[in-house]
């Protein structure tokens, strides 16, 4: 793994134990090793992604998000073609949102559906018969 894998990686784990220590109650049993795991990889993230990280979560934002049918998993808005080609053929890569600045990847049923669309045929136009064409005389003579 690259250290940029590794990254993304933590950010992912931190985000779902952050959201888990949302959910489950103080006095719950599950929450006993939550506290200690996320100073743990908080450790090991860069102090400015970190940064980047704990601001959107004190605005009440998802700091890290999938990308689902071109769209961010945190602001619901499209993300350009451009980048969600960048997000596909570099998934280890971070990438942050255009639109709202959640670290953003490829949800893992967007990349198993990745192969199928590059495999269907490309770009072939279908053989459909084109359009009958009328001339202007032929319509006027028609009224």
């Amino acid at each position: 793994m690259n250290q940029s894998e590794n990254i993304q990686s933590w950010l992912r784990q931190l985000a779902e134990l952050d959201s888990a220590m949302r959910r489950l109650n103080e006095n719950s049993p599950e929450i006993a090793g939550i506290p200690q795991r996320i100073e743990a990889i908080r450790a090991l993230i860069p102090t400015s992604m970190l940064a980047h990280y704990d601001h959107l979560k004190s605005r009440g934002k998802r700091s890290v998000a999938a990308v689902g049918h071109g769209f961010c998993g945190s602001c619901h808005l499209a993300i350009p073609r451009g980048r969600v080609a960048e997000l596909r053929r570099s998934p280890e890569a971070l990438h942050v949102c255009d639109n709202c600045g959640a670290f953003i990847y490829m949800s893992e049923e967007e990349l198993a559906e990745a192969p199928k669309a590059h495999t269907s045929g490309g770009s072939k136009k279908s053989a459909a018969a084109p359009l009958p064409t009328r001339r202007r005389g032929a319509a006027l003579a028609a009224k």
